[in-house]
């Protein structure tokens, strides 16, 4: 793993006020757009997310790399069909996934380099998430909407979690995925949030490490615990260690449930909560409620925060896979993170907007 560079990345507020043009820029197109056109459009997404999902599968921007060639040596490396193939770059392209030029040759653009294997992929989270298997569940999305049962068990027979437990191959491309989203998350969290006054920083559900890792590397006095289930959490301590780390970090396996087998000054939850109900949820920070040390202690839940309004969010989509993938897991608004926060022992003291759609939720121990 190479280690990041802490990077100046752009204001918070700055994108989303571009984004806020935008969406008025899309309203306007739509408003002039008949609506049975607009909605029609709208609909076809799915095949710009198919499509990526068989880019990252074939390993086309790896096999284009800093190169321009022609649609024939891209089908000759990625063992294709030329003219098929051609059809679905193309489309691609049209999207500023690939750029191509004359003569049916084609080159990376910045998103296909963020198909490319590498420190900045997010490959595989994209094909975990469009996968044969999510596919599937998301194909069910009416029975989760008809009957109130996830869709991931009448798909596997099972949670989505004990089918990853039982499946090494969709477990390692599960790991691969969390990986990816922690190199993407790890810079804007650095910018957002100043871990300069921490002495030990436990990352509950960290996996292998990578943010982690991330962390300890731009704070040279912080001590770091990974904290996870056996199978997932593997070699952090090993990936710690190949960055010059080892003696910083320590790691501890375990269900929290059961309890937390360390103490800490700081602990962060990312993307753990929405995977659980709210009763669920509340057992989870009540557990760490017991190993936050009382002075000075923080909580960071770093999460998406679903606003009360209309406007389009990653997260209002990430619900979604919420809603058919867990047993009553989801996206919350800050009321509702408040609220698991006064029923657990913490008070919520602030919101972090980063510019991921990603938020530190700051939390301190009720006195």
């Amino acid at each position: 793993m190479t280690k990041a560079n802490k990077q100046k990345l752009p204001p918070s507020w700055l994108l989303e006020a571009i984004k806020s043009l935008r969406l008025w820029l899309m309203r306007l197109y739509y408003r002039l757009t008949p609506a049975k056109m607009a909605v029609f459009e709208k609909s076809q997404g799915f095949w710009i997310a198919k499509s990526i999902g068989v880019a990252c599968e074939l390993d086309l921007a790896d096999h284009i790399g800093d190169e321009k060639i022609s649609i024939e040596e891209i089908a000759r490396r990625a063992d294709c069909k030329e003219g098929p193939l051609y059809r679905l770059m193309r489309t691609l392209a049209g999207e500023g996934i690939f750029r191509e030029y004359k003569n049916k040759h084609f080159k990376n653009t910045a998103f296909s380099r963020a198909l490319m294997n590498g420190e900045n992929s997010m490959k595989h989270m994209i094909q975990h998430q469009l996968n044969n298997t999510n596919w599937a569940v998301v194909n069910e999305i009416k029975y989760t909407i008809t009957s109130g049962k996830p869709a991931a068990s009448k798909v596997l027979g099972m949670g989505i979690f004990e089918h990853l437990e039982r499946d090494e191959e969709k477990n390692q491309l599960y790991n691969k995925a969390m990986t990816n989203t922690s190199s993407a998350t790890a810079q804007a969290i650095l910018s957002a949030y100043d871990f300069s006054n921490t002495k030990v920083l436990a990352d509950v559900g960290g996996g292998k490490g990578h943010l982690l890792t991330n962390i300890l590397t731009h704070n040279p006095t912080l001590k770091g615990i990974i904290f996870d289930m056996e199978h997932v959490a593997g070699n952090a301590e090993e990936i710690a260690a190949t960055n010059g780390l080892g003696s910083r970090l320590k790691t501890f396996t375990g269900d929290f449930f059961e309890g937390l087998p360390f103490t800490a000054d700081r602990c962060m939850l990312k993307n753990i909560l929405h995977a659980f109900n709210d009763e669920k949820s509340i057992e989870i920070l009540r557990q760490l409620a017991q190993v936050i040390g009382p002075e000075n202690g923080k909580l960071l839940i770093i999460e998406t925060v679903i606003n009360p309004d209309n406007k389009p969010a990653f997260g209002k989509l990430l619900d979604l896979q919420m809603l058919i993938g867990t047993e009553n897991g989801k996206e919350r608004t800050l009321e509702e993170f408040d609220a698991l926060m006064n029923a657990s022992g913490f008070v919520l003291d602030r919101c972090i907007k980063t510019i991921t759609p990603f938020c530190i939720i700051e939390c301190s121990l009720k006195e």
